[in-house]
């Protein structure tokens, strides 16, 4: 049976990212510290090799492990850093989310086949020892056409559509199939391209502006538009929303609770 979704006009994407600020700003503190987790398994995994594989295999987890949280927040709970790492220790889920990491894994080492095969050259000139920076930029640029910069950014869009929406698809909507996971998410964008678009730029326009405080803003906006790109995928597929743990939690508002109903 196919995945159901939701198809929304332009200023849909203005709507999530607001109530991803209502959400944020409930307990705006943990999230940032969840998001620099994420962050700086990322970034350890680029600086010790080593951990590339582990931070490769972790980060849907943690990805999801935030995704929960901000449900936790929806329904009125209080949450703690140590929730990220739910997904960890959840039955029925962390065989998906596996598989699902593997898969991202392939997928990112035929991406930099991909870039070699295409960028060989320009590789090549800037691997040279003693070259004038002028001259092997110069050089560099010369070997790039830009039909191979188009087929690039083609592969590469395509490559993060199709993981987008592939984790909360696992997670929470329970798909089995990664194929599936990730034909769905494609869809979300081909569907829904202009309220994509909009939000999308809206956090490009507040990244560009963070540039200006030493991307010291970027602390505060990327935990939003986590939590915004969530309550899309809770806009788009409509997903039943699983209880509260504690039965003496109240939901929030939904005014206050940042969840998307239109």
């Amino acid at each position: 049976m196919s995945t159901e979704l939701r198809i929304f006009k332009a200023d849909a994407g203005l709507k999530w990212f607001k109530a991803g600020w209502q959400i944020f700003k409930t307990q705006p503190v943990t999230f940032i510290v969840m998001h620099l987790l994420i962050g700086i398994v990322g970034i350890l995994s680029l600086v010790l090799p080593l951990l590339q594989v582990v931070a490769a295999l972790a980060t849907p987890f943690l990805t999801a492990g935030f995704y929960q949280a901000v449900l936790t927040k929806q329904q009125g709970g209080k949450i703690m850093l140590a929730d990220i790492l739910k997904p960890f220790s959840a039955k029925g889920n962390r065989l998906g989310l596996l598989r699902l990491a593997l898969y991202q894994m392939g997928a990112g080492i035929l991406m930099a086949l991909l870039a070699n095969g295409l960028f060989a050259d320009a590789v090549a000139i800037m691997s040279q020892e003693g070259l004038d920076p002028n001259v092997a930029l110069e050089q560099t640029l010369n070997s790039i056409s830009g039909a191979s910069v188009v087929l690039f950014l083609v592969a590469m869009a395509l490559y993060l559509m199709a993981f987008a929406y592939a984790v909360p698809l696992i997670y929470f909507s329970k798909e089995k199939r990664i194929l599936t996971a990730l034909k769905n998410s494609l869809l979300v964008f081909y569907h829904n391209l202009f309220a994509l678009s909009v939000f999308g730029i809206i956090c490009m326009l507040f990244m560009a502006l963070s540039m200006f405080l030493s991307f010291l803003p970027l602390l505060i906006l990327m935990p939003i538009c986590y939590i915004s790109f969530f309550v899309s995928y809770q806009a788009i597929f409509m997903p039943i929303v699983p209880p509260s743990d504690d039965s003496n939690i109240k939901p929030l508002s939904s005014e206050t609770s940042g969840r998307f109903d239109a």
